[in-house]
């Protein structure tokens, strides 16, 4: 058993200093430990499925398959890795989800007569940072090869291909011409562009519609936009929200699929009314230009986008109501990198539920919104990011919808948690799904709710009483169920490091590479885990011949609102040398920080030790990075410094009391808070 030890810190700026010495119980994580399967039972929700197919995929390959026996029980073997999963009956709707090895999992198949699947990924675009030199050597992102263009974005998109192609209807927002016109927008500060083969590279990947009303579609214009049509319908990739008229810009797309036919608006409240040039498609005949280097393009008003007014939206309904069974509405507003709606996209949603939409999914956000059952009908209240290249810390995480439609409706929904990773989404198991699962539910309303690790549509069920559970004194952490409220002084907080662990939890052919943490090394991880409990863990290592120090950091700042943070995590030295902790606070997402706090972290002798600090966010701060310095060695040929369960905890003002979203606590010794079991569990540690 791995003793650990509280190492005391003397920090200047830092408002105080936690700690306590303790033997911990060892434990092995399933994959590390050697784990390569995964078993659990399927079922109808009432009786055993024999038969039903279990496949695992990796990187769009199928690596396993077996099948269920007479009980339904199953028993998969992929290797000690993550996995996309998929459980399948001819008679049911399949189910593909993320899986690890050493996990046991229940599978519930809905019966497939008379309903189909839909799923819902964010916002979309193939270009830019995608073929960018890599500016930052210690961070990795996916690139598209310009000499291997078509194999590229197919490798890209095998990220998820056997999530996105497990629904009978997959649907993307498309936030990007699909073009090789040297034509731009003439006002805006930012276009996007990408390449034609995409879309068929979309369609291999199971994407069977994309919206195009949105911010970037008319990005190249006319040219650009009649060649995303047409490579889109090359791909047979249905579309809708924008076009060479108002008329086909508002027309819907109808799917058909097993006699269920599904009719996709799409509309947008980003048509560029404030540039001279907008990008919506108006009814007129005004014409406008454009020069170029050796000539001028013609581009009429009437080509565009379908703008998202109270009218379009009700007539564009109506006309799909006509033609469909099952109304999907995509309203592309809010506002970026904003979890909730503003008033004109909620009252937008209205109209399009009113009209007669059966769900209503909307993005542009570039972050996760929540989920709502509203009027017989489902929100998505943001969508986030699919495939994107942005480099903010808040845009990592999202999700894919899956739900399944009848002719009446929707009969049921769930979330699948992504994380995005070099621009590149990737399934997600263990602590890190629920980490991402958990934040979503505190978003979404309670006709939404966790069973095991998954965030369901379960409008029926009955609410659990809330339980008395009595805090000890310290941090503790959520295993189990979530915080209702409480009548005592206590403190609810969120980890903002979600992959502190450094565990290897993400559907990718990289094992233990450091997930959204930036760090020297030759290789992108060190294939092995090297944590304090033989999991996870990462390592800086320096030699003597080295000049530089070694650096540990998250990929990006984090923004930041609240005034309290713990910022904590277990380390361990095998000599004397320098090891540094550095804070720093910024005012926006790129420029230098404004304040910093330094301090060293002291010789551990190869124990682990911990560190705790109390930190205070400055006025003005609205993001916090944190860094770890590894200097050269002076005394031996080579030193090394690991690091586990790094953590960073924003604090919610005393005046909140709960929140599913809340997944640590602190209050005094004997202080209650009423908590809300989860598949009849409650456990804080």
């Amino acid at each position: 058993m791995n003793r650990r030890r509280f190492i005391g810190l003397s920090v200047a700026g830092i408002a105080s200093l936690t700690g306590c010495s303790e033997r911990l119980r060892q434990t092995v994580s399933d994959s590390d430990s050697g784990e390569t399967t995964a078993t659990g039972t399927v079922t109808t929700g009432s009786d055993p499925l024999a038969d039903a197919s279990v496949t695992a995929y990796r990187n769009g390959s199928e690596i396993a398959r077996t099948t269920t026996d007479v009980d339904g029980s199953y028993q998969i073997s992929f290797g000690r890795f993550p996995a996309w999963v998929r459980f399948d009956h001819p008679e049911h709707n399949s189910v593909t989800r993320a899986l690890s090895p050493g996990s046991t999992r229940d599978i519930t198949l809905e019966s497939g007569e008379g309903a189909i699947s839909l799923a819902f990924g964010g916002d979309a675009m193939f270009g830019r940072r995608y073929y960018e030199p890599r500016d930052d050597p210690l961070r990795f992102y996916y690139r598209l090869q310009p000499g291997d263009r078509r194999d590229s974005h197919d490798r890209l998109f095998n990220s998820v291909s056997p999530l996105l192609g497990d629904a009978d209807i997959t649907s993307i927002n498309l936030e990007t011409p699909l073009t090789t016109s040297e034509w731009r927008h003439p006002s805006k500060a930012f276009v996007f562009t990408s390449h034609p083969v995409a879309a068929a590279a979309m369609a291999d990947a199971g994407i069977d519609y994309a919206a195009l009303a949105n911010t970037h579609a008319f990005d190249a214009l006319t040219p650009g936009l009649e060649e995303t049509v047409a490579a889109l319908d090359a791909a047979e990739v249905a579309h809708s929200g924008a076009g060479s008229d108002p008329s086909t810009a508002v027309t819907p797309a109808v799917l058909e699929r097993d006699g269920v036919t599904v009719g996709f608006v799409s509309v947008t409240t980003t048509a560029g009314r404030q540039y001279d040039r907008n990008w919506a498609a108006d009814e007129t005949t005004a014409t406008y230009t454009v020069d170029g280097d050796d000539e001028t393009l013609t581009v009429p008003d009437r080509a565009g986008v379908a703008e998202a007014t109270p009218e379009t939206i009700r007539a564009s309904v109506q006309a799909a109501t006509e033609r469909a069974d099952v109304i999907v509405t995509q309203i592309h507003g809010g506002e970026e990198y904003q979890r909730t709606p503003t008033r004109e996209l909620q009252d937008l949603t209205d109209t399009a539920i009113a009209a007669g939409s059966d769900l209503v999914v909307n993005h542009h956000p570039h972050v996760s919104g929540g989920l709502e059952s509203r009027d017989g009908a489902l929100i998505a209240w943001s969508m986030g990011n699919l495939f994107f290249d942005q480099n903010l810390w808040a845009t990592y995480r999202s999700f894919v919808l899956q739900v399944t439609v009848t002719p009446n409706g929707v009969q049921s929904a769930r979330a699948e948690p992504i994380l995005i990773e070099g621009y590149t989404p990737r399934g997600v198991t263990g602590p890190l799904r629920n980490r991402l699962t958990w934040e979503l539910a505190g978003l979404s309303d309670n006709s939404f709710a966790i069973a095991g690790d998954t965030l369901a549509y379960q409008p029926n069920v009955e609410q659990t009483p809330p339980e008395h559970l009595t805090l000890d004194g310290g941090i503790q952490r959520r295993v189990r169920g979530w915080v209702a409220d409480s009548d005592d002084p206590v403190q609810l907080g969120r980890e903002r490091f979600i992959t502190g662990s450094f565990d290897d939890h993400d559907v990718d052919s990289d094992a233990y590479e450091g997930t959204l943490w930036r760090y020297g090394r030759e290789t992108r991880g060190s294939d092995q885990p090297i944590g304090q409990d033989g999991s996870g863990g990462i390592e800086l290592v320096r030699v003597r011949a080295n000049e530089n120090r070694a650096l540990l950091s998250p990929w990006n700042r984090l923004p930041v609102s609240n005034e309290e943070f713990t910022l904590s995590g277990t380390y361990r030295t095998n000599a004397d040398g320098e090891l540094r902790l550095l804070v720093s606070w910024y005012d926006d997402t790129s420029g230098s920080s404004f304040q910093s706090q330094e301090t060293s972290l002291a010789t551990t002798e190869r124990e682990w030790a911990n560190f705790s600090l109390e930190l205070e966010r400055p006025v003005d701060a609205t993001h916090i990075d944190v860094f770890l310095f590894l200097s050269p060695p002076d005394g031996v040929n080579i030193l090394r410094a690991a690091f586990d369960s790094l953590s960073l905890v924003e604090w919610e003002p005393a005046d909140v009391s709960g929140g599913r979203q809340f997944d640590t606590i602190r209050g005094p010794p004997g202080a209650t808070v009423r908590t809300v079991p989860v598949d009849g569990e409650v456990r804080w540690q």
